[in-house]
């Protein structure tokens, strides 16, 4: 099962979750783009290297964790279904 859960994220949902297609998730972005640019105009080079390396971090954490509760999710779903139906 973890195999096709695999090839679904990586082939349909992690596309699908990307879009910014709502009011929030365009408002959030531009905020995120206005508050990287005045950082980035405060600081030198070496700083601004730095704080990207912690940005890209951060966000590799955080891809692993929706991840995680994206494969949680569907084992959840699937256990408690066979559940409801008597499977277990």
């Amino acid at each position: 099962m973890k195999d096709t859960l695999e090839k679904l994220w990586n082939e349909y949902l992690l596309e699908e979750c990307a879009k910014i297609d709502t009011i929030e998730e365009r408002r959030l972005t531009k905020k995120a783009i206005e508050l990287h640019e005045k950082v980035d105009s405060l600081l030198d080079n070496t700083q601004k290297d730095a704080v990207e390396k912690y940005i890209d971090a951060l966000s590799d954490l955080e891809s692993l964790f929706v991840k995680k509760a994206f494969f949680k999710g569907c084992e959840f779903s699937l256990s408690f279904l066979l559940e409801a139906r008597g499977f277990r």
